[in-house]
Parts: C-alpha cells; sequence; structure tokens
C-alpha cells in the first residue's frame, strides 16, 4: 500500500468571473469552479500534468442523483472483470475547537509538504477507503490548503496499488464537476 502524493491548483478563468461569484465571495462562501478554470497537478515525482493532457474515461461507475459533488462511492472494473467498490468517509471528528473535521492525518503523514495549520474546509475535501480483508483502509483524499479564490490550491494523497496518476486525475475532475 505505498502512498504517493500531490498537489493540485486551479486557475480560474477571470472572464467568466460573474456577479454571483463575487456574491458567493462576499458571503464567505467557496468559489465556484468555472468550466474553463485550469487544472494543474503536480506529482511528488516531480511529473507535472495538465487535466486536458491526460484526461481519459476510465468508466468508473459513480452514483445517480447525488446531492454532492463528493461521490458517496464508486465503482471500478479490476482485471476487467471484477467491480471494485470505494466508499467516502463521511465520518468526521470533532477538534479542540469543537469543530468536525475530516482527519487527514493518517493519509498524509509521510508527506513532507503537510502542514496541518494551513488546512482549510472545503466542500471538496474528502477521503476514501475500501475494505480488504475486513480492513478498512485509506486510499485516497484531497484537501484544501490556504491560498487565494482565483487560483485555490489542494494537496492529494493516493494509493497507487489502486490508482494510477491517470486515474487520479480522473477522479478529481469527477469530484470537481468538470467532466
Amino acid at each position: 500500500m505505498p502512498i504517493k502524493y500531490g498537489e493540485l491548483t486551479i486557475f480560474n478563468n477571470k472572464e467568466q468571473t460573474n456577479i454571483f461569484t463575487i456574491l458567493s465571495l462576499w458571503l464567505n462562501n467557496e468559489q465556484y469552479i468555472i468550466n474553463k478554470s485550469k487544472f494543474i497537478f503536480l506529482f511528488d515525482d516531480g511529473e507535472i500534468y495538465e487535466m486536458n493532457d491526460k484526461l481519459k474515461d476510465f468508466k468508473f461507475i459513480f452514483p445517480v442523483g447525488s446531492f454532492s459533488s463528493i461521490p458517496l462511492y464508486f465503482k471500478k472494473y479490476k482485471d476487467k472483470k471484477k467491480i471494485y467498490q470505494t466508499y467516502f468517509n463521511k465520518k468526521p471528528i470533532k477538534n479542540e475547537d469543537g469543530i468536525y473535521k475530516l482527519d487527514f492525518t493518517q493519509l498524509f503523514t509521510l508527506y513532507t509538504k503537510y502542514d496541518s495549520s494551513i488546512n482549510i474546509s472545503s466542500c471538496n475535501n474528502c477521503i476514501y477507503y475500501c475494505y480488504n480483508s475486513g480492513v478498512k483502509l485509506e486510499i485516497f483524499g484531497i484537501i484544501r490548503i490556504k491560498s487565494n479564490e482565483s487560483m485555490p490550491r489542494f494537496q492529494f494523497s493516493y494509493d497507487t496499488d489502486e490508482f494510477t496518476k491517470e486515474e487520479i486525475v480522473y477522479l478529481i475532475n469527477y469530484i470537481f464537476n468538470i467532466y
């Protein structure tokens, strides 16, 4: 279960900014990701992907009719025959301030750039897990880090036994509702 890491920077298209975007920022809400935004992935091995460079459809099966951009689960084919299901970890823990947050410690422990003091809440923060021989394993996570609204930044982690880099780009693309 080797965990790898990366960072995502989203360059929002300022020409598509409208009154709803400005109102959302004024109300202290997270900015909506605009369709023409540019996604740049920097993987911890130094490889850089622009979303459109490596975007392939992996035919993951997502639940229909979800009210959230974060699917509760998704299924993917493993070995072309077996369907493999991955679940969303939706059990936040209460921190010392009494605020409920997801615990990213297990996923990001070995990432040298991880600093919990720069993590901020986001509707896109998520942790996914699977069961392997009855053991719950966290295999994918995204967390927003302090950054400006016109260029939000995220850190992500993924299990290389479960996902390729291209699958991570595809999954993040789906989560941000751009595909």
